[in-house]
């Protein structure tokens, strides 16, 4: 062996060559967070660019109300998450949401808070029934199947209110849906309780690996025993929940509840998901990518507000984001398939 040979061998580690993951000490620890944890840095990094530019940004008012933004995409993304770490969709969020903010409305004069709002979350689970039944049984793709409902939502929502906005006069469920607990938003504090309870559900139950396992392979599933049919209309079922749980709190902000109220809103819960790192072709969630990627779209539309920038470019700068985003998820990953900050 040659002296240089052996200086090559003395220099290369035993378990090969060393990979910037693999830095020794604090610099390695602190690589291994930015790239796994990228999202979190970019949302981080976002909101000091945009206080150093606006200050007001820090404002507690600017940032109550921006938790609650964050906070009715976050809730259905939550289910959203489930449903697609399945290998699944729903592209019905606004007719639930339309369906349930109306149930809400319409009853609250003539029962208590509790039951009004009992009554959303199980016209949620129903109508989630309602498109698991037709993925599962009928066999119709998730992606028809649930664009199909969105119209039949949204038509029985037009109907039963005949087209008109219902308002809410409750003086007291306006105050709980839009409360505050100090600065901080009570539907955040609920949206951060239902995402834990997702991680919960998704990463530490026999039906969240069945979900994750049929989302995965589903034929190998089915192979290993795994009652498939029935997760999977479950999950479309506690999505349903979801969805009906950010309808209460949106029905509370506007103070009213209409047909077209949530009209386009499932792209925005769909990229919050897929942004956040939860594959699109199924087998992984990550419910900490979630709440990461709700917060982010929140933080870059209002950045954008504060800046005064052009409606028509926030369109454009945020397509950007989304892009560019599921681009360096899917460079970290592979071409098929996005990792996120979970």
């Amino acid at each position: 062996m040659t002296t240089t040979d052996q200086l090559t061998t003395a220099q290369t580690p035993p378990g090969g060559p060393t990979r910037p993951g693999d830095r020794p000490g604090l610099a390695g620890a602190v690589w291994r967070v930015l790239s796994q944890q990228y999202l979190v840095v970019a949302l981080v990094a976002l909101c000091l660019a945009v206080g150093l530019a606006r200050p007001a940004f820090w404002g507690t008012g600017n940032l109550s109300n921006l938790l609650f933004q964050a906070s009715f995409v976050g809730l259905a993304a939550v289910g959203m998450t489930l449903l697609i770490a399945g290998g699944l969709l729903d592209l019905s969020v606004g007719g639930v949401i339309a369906v349930s903010s109306i149930a809400v409305a319409t009853v609250l004069p003539h029962t208590t808070i509790g039951a009004a709002i009992g009554l959303a979350l199980l016209i949620g689970a129903g109508l989630g029934l309602v498109n698991g039944l037709l993925v599962t049984y009928v066999r119709i793709a998730p992606f028809i199947a649930t664009l199909g409902t969105l119209y039949l939502f949204l038509g029985l929502a037009f109907i039963w209110t005949s087209g008109s906005v219902v308002p809410i006069t409750s003086s007291n469920y306006r105050a709980l849906t839009t409360g505050t607990v100090g600065w901080v938003p009570v539907p955040f504090l609920v949206f951060a309780a239902t995402a834990v309870a997702g991680y919960l559900l998704l990463k530490r139950t026999y039906f969240g690996r069945t979900v994750r396992a049929f989302g995965s392979n589903e034929r190998a599933a089915v192979l290993a025993g795994l009652p498939v049919n029935r997760a999977k209309v479950t999950v479309f079922v506690v999505a349903g929940v979801c969805f009906a749980l950010a309808a209460v709190f949106m029905a509370g902000r506007l103070a009213s509840a209409e047909g077209n109220m949530a009209m386009g809103f499932e792209m925005d819960v769909i990229a919050a998901v897929v942004v956040g790192g939860t594959a699109l072709r199924g087998g992984r969630g990550t419910l900490l990518g979630t709440v990461v990627g709700a917060l982010l779209f929140a933080v870059l539309a209002n950045a954008l507000n504060l800046l005064g920038v052009a409606s028509y470019w926030q369109y454009v700068l945020t397509g950007t984001v989304l892009v560019a985003a599921i681009a360096i998820g899917a460079r970290r990953a592979s071409a098929a398939e996005v990792r996120g900050a979970g």
